[in-house]
């Protein structure tokens, strides 16, 4: 199972900062523990070989009985000294000449094992029992001092040390994180100012500027730079509406002039057939590029100029007939079936806020496209209403458009293979319909199915109805 995380820019600055701190923190904690745990094993090491030192001079140096040095034992230390064991052996007998445990001499013996027989002074460890050891040499021979005991205050030090480690671990953790957030936030807070500020800038404003405070730092140099790139497009939006008003002007008075001509010259010669069949095919062919050439200015219109379709309140069910009204007339061989489907009783449900042309284009262009590509020149529109959404269905029955081609049939000149075989077009109304749309903050989906396809539009209602 792949595990990919992806992180922003914020939330990368954060982890890094808590996975430095954090280690830093945890390897500071670390060495405490380790640095704790020497000392409190040195100090009770120490401990001991005191201890063996006043047992060894009590018992060689003043002679001192074994029950003396028993209460004198018993008496001091016991506190820090968890099941002490003192003992004396005689080395070359191998004897236990003193020991404070008589059960436990077995023991010691078994700890002898594991002590460096060439020094006369260490320290060893066997299991939880920690023992120090002097060897002596007496008249009488030589020995070993023999001092073994349980470092419990030390060990319960050790633990509380860890566990407030640990807290002070997790709490600092926490800490740590809530500050790399602070930090990522403040050291990101102008990009995201210019992001906002960027947001706010459409064709319609394109003159406006990225305002920051101090230009001269790496924030500051993207955002002049940024501002570069707005003043370069600018100039380019503001070249492409010049080209767009002339190439307007340019084509369509031309375009007009032909095709009256090429009317006259068809009534000129309506009684010559092998003249009129060509003179009907260039007035068809003039008229194709008279509508191809409106498309075009009418797209680069919209993609130039939002403020081109001002927006109004205007209720989607008139304009919606007046479109299918306009669409008849001049395509009376077309036919469109019109169902209103939960009718508000109050009109205010019916408000959105649009353009009238611009809605009649869109309603135009799907009509005549689901006539275009249905069986019988047939389209079906349906009017759904709820209390915060208006939908304007449009199906045909025809074939229908492959699932792989649907994402790609609003882009520009586009024609699927499957469907546009041998119609006529030129693949730019559906573009036109798109951009309107979004314009009218709506959007547009298409729903194939077996017997042909549903084209829905949804607008958002200004007045919701309870």
């Amino acid at each position: 199972m792949k595990f990919d995380l992806k992180l922003n820019i914020r939330g990368q600055l954060t982890l890094q900062v808590l996975l430095l701190v954090g280690f830093l923190f945890m390897f500071f904690s670390v060495s405490i523990y380790f640095f704790s745990k020497l000392y409190l094993e040195k100090r009770f090491y120490k401990k001991l070989q005191d201890r063996a030192v006043t047992t060894s001079s009590l018992f060689f140096d003043f002679q001192a009985n074994n029950i003396d040095i028993r209460k004198i034992v018993e008496t001091t230390e016991k506190e820090y000294l968890n099941e002490e064991i003192i003992s004396i052996i005689d080395i070359k007998r191998n004897l236990f000449v003193f020991s404070t445990n008589v059960k436990k001499e077995e023991f010691h013996r078994l700890m002898l094992l594991t002590i460096d027989n060439t020094t006369s002074v260490g320290t060893s460890k066997l299991g939880t029992y920690k023992m120090a050891y002097l060897k002596i040499k007496d008249n009488s021979g030589d020995y070993w001092v023999v001092v073994t005991a349980v470092d419990k205050i030390g060990e319960e030090a050790l633990a509380d040390l860890k566990n407030i480690l640990i807290i002070m671990s997790l709490v600092a953790l926490l800490f740590i994180g809530f500050l790399g957030w602070y930090l990522a936030n403040k050291a990101l807070a102008p990009i995201s100012d210019i992001i906002n500020q960027l947001e706010q800038i459409f064709p319609k404003n394109i003159s406006k500027r990225i305002i920051h405070t101090n230009f001269d730092d790496e924030i500051g140099q993207m955002a002049e730079t940024i501002n570069k790139l707005l003043q370069r497009a600018e100039n380019a939006v503001f070249t492409q509406k010049m080209f767009v008003a002339n190439i307007s002007h340019e084509l369509k008075n031309p375009l007009t002039k032909i095709f009256t001509q090429i009317e006259l010259l068809e009534m000129k010669y309506k009684n010559f057939p092998e003249f009129h069949a060509q003179i009907v095919s260039l007035r068809e062919d003039t008229l194709k590029l008279n509508n191809l050439t409106s498309s075009l200015l009418q797209l680069a219109n919209i993609f130039s100029d939002e403020n081109a379709h001002p927006l109004s309140e205007i209720r989607i069910d008139e304009v919606v007939i007046d479109a299918v009204s306009e669409f008849k007339k001049w395509n009376p061989e077309k036919t469109i079936h019109i169902k209103l489907e939960n009718f508000p009783e109050d009109e205010n449900a019916l408000v959105i806020f649009g353009n009238v042309d611009a809605l009649k284009v869109v309603f135009k262009n799907l009509m005549d496209n689901a006539c275009k590509f249905s069986s019988n020149l047939e389209a079906f529109l349906e009017i759904a209403f709820t209390p915060k959404q208006i939908a304007v269905s449009i199906r045909n029955e025809g074939k229908p458009i492959p699932l792989d081609e649907i994402s790609q049939i609003f882009q520009p000149f586009y024609r699927s293979d499957s469907t546009a075989k041998g119609k006529s077009g030129h693949g730019v109304g559906l573009a036109i319909v798109k951009q309107i749309i979004e314009i009218h903050k709506g959007r547009i989906s298409v729903k194939p199915y077996q017997t042909g396809n549903v084209f829905e539009v949804l607008f958002s209602t200004l007045h919701s109805t309870n």
